[in-house]
């Protein structure tokens, strides 16, 4: 009955969409995900161009890694000159027990300019050539791929350097991993949170000139350009989901929509937030937003003007987007804590907030409460792995259900849907000791173990039943979080995997 009444609302409203999609069986809510940041260390992998994803320049020397010098670098992050016995290194890979049956093998290095490049610990140079070299890597074994800029001429500086496997892309310009892009190809929706504003959220951007660009250097630094999100959802003909950077300018977010509007498939849509958790206070948006409120004399309670902020400026980016684009394409999210939907009141309360908003989401995540500090992590190193998982199933997808429904009914008390920006088990430790090995082979153990795809099934059709829509899982691939562990990893042995996709299947 639940489910009934939403979906009357949402075709009431024109969003029968966020119901329907053409990837899911017919009755089932659309399975979306979101992506890990691109990284040196992260299993995802996303890119044929390796460098994209290395770590930042540091200086050093031939004998030393990081003698905290500095780099003097060009706008787009290449190195334009080096200081005597200067030298500047980077890490291509980390961690290679993430990544089995995919590095072992060589890569081209291309480059423009003048200068040297070296390469060390698992990485080797095979041939050397006129602006490229052949290099193979080695995954036997952990350590790293390093990447160093040994001399440059400052005149004709060493730039341009790609990365990519011997062979190449499949087409000429293509940006994409094609096992990367096979993982993901079932999804329905991707949100590039993550892509956009990094996993820590302190991506500083501002204006529009400060933007990532294609010709940057690595995307892993400044966040992933518009123009090769749009190119991934145009990919796998996926809706995007897009988390604007809480201290942006209007100018900024006026043609960050244009190149969206102009170059993203007309069939898609289109899903703006304005950046992500602004309720949660370890992120700087939270504190950008909370100054801000308090400014703006929106409430004397400091919690009470970050949530009115979150809303007056949700609503600002809404108007532009709306301006850009029109309505038809859009969906205008607000979103806030799963355990405290009350404070949609105070967002949906500011001004004409309510008339710009689409629909409402939260993260009904469950399992957090087993690790939220140090007495609940003592507690659950009492538990064999058969005692968590029932744990699971009689504790925390009950106290997970419970919120659904409690959101839902105030989704349903405004009109509008119910949204899962992240979802999915939180098996994590984000107590005080995040490097409890026991506690982690624990949570490793549950999270692989075949029962936990039947706690997904249930799961899922708790957050139906419930009444919510779209549901985006947190991550698509990397460690405890992912569906994926790796990307090569089996479907066989990927409970949470299979159980997203056996659901899309309508199985």
């Amino acid at each position: 009955m639940r489910q009934r009444r939403a979906l009357v609302a949402a075709a009431s409203l024109g969003l029968v969409f966020l119901w329907a999609s053409p990837g899911n069986a017919k009755g089932r809510v659309p399975i979306g995900t979101n992506l890990d940041e691109p990284s040196y260390w992260g299993p995802e992998l996303p890119f044929v161009d390796s460098f994209k994803s290395a770590s930042e320049w540091v200086s050093g020397s031939k004998d030393e890694w990081e003698d905290k010098r500095r780099l003097d670098l060009d706008p787009r992050g290449w190195v334009r000159s080096l200081k005597p016995g200067q030298e500047a290194h980077t890490v291509l890979f980390a961690g290679f027990s993430k990544f089995p049956g995919l590095l072992a093998r060589r890569y081209v290095v291309t480059y423009e300019g003048k200068g040297r490049l070296k390469y060390d610990e698992r990485a080797a140079l095979v041939e050397h050539g006129d602006r490229h070299d052949l290099i193979a890597i080695d995954d036997g074994a952990e350590g790293n791929a390093t990447l160093s800029l040994t001399s440059t001429d400052p005149r004709d500086p060493l730039r341009d350097i790609h990365v990519t496997a011997e062979g190449g892309p499949a087409k000429p310009g293509d940006f994409f991993n094609p096992v990367f892009l096979d993982s993901i190809k079932s999804y329905r929706t991707l949100r590039f949170m993550d892509w956009m504003l990094g996993a820590s959220h302190e991506m500083k951007q501002r204006r529009w000139r400060d933007r990532p660009t294609t010709q940057d250097a690595r995307w892993s630094t400044k966040g992933v350009p518009v123009e090769v999100m749009v190119a991934l959802a145009n990919r796998v003909h996926a809706d995007a989901w897009f988390s604007m950077p809480h201290a942006v300018d209007d100018d900024y977010i006026r043609r960050f929509a244009q190149v969206v509007g102009k170059t993203l498939d007309p069939t898609l849509k289109v899903y703006v937030e304005y950046s992500n958790e602004v309720w949660n206070d370890i992120f700087p948006q939270a504190r950008y937003a909370r100054e801000k409120g308090l400014a703006q004399g929106l409430s004397k309670d400091p919690f009470e003007a970050q949530l009115r902020y979150q809303a007056r400026r949700s609503r600002e980016i809404f108007e532009i987007w709306e301006q850009v684009m029109g309505k038809e394409r859009l969906v205008r999210v607000l979103s806030t804590q799963s355990s405290n939907p009350q404070q949609f009141d105070t967002l949906l309360a500011e001004g004409d907030t309510r008339a710009h908003v689409d629909a409402l989401a939260i993260a009904p995540y469950f399992g957090y409460e087993l690790a939220n500090d140090p007495k609940a992590v003592a507690n659950t190193l009492k538990m064999s792995l058969d005692e968590l998982l029932r744990e699971v199933e009689n504790g925390a997808l009950p106290r997970a259900k419970a919120e659904m429904q409690g959101a839902a009914a105030t989704a349903r008390k405004y009109g509008l849907p119910l949204l899962a920006y992240e979802g999915g088990q939180h098996l994590v430790d984000i107590g005080a000791d995040q490097e409890n090995a026991a506690l982690n082979a624990l949570f490793g153990a549950a999270n692989r173990d075949p029962r936990m795809g039947k706690i997904y099934a249930r799961y899922l059709l708790d957050w139906q039943n419930a009444g919510g829509g779209l549901f985006l899982h947190f991550l698509s691939c990397g460690g405890r979080f992912g569906a994926l562990e790796y990307l090569t990893q089996p479907r066989a042995e990927a409970p949470k995997f299979d159980a997203l996709h056996r659901f899309m299947e309508g199985k």
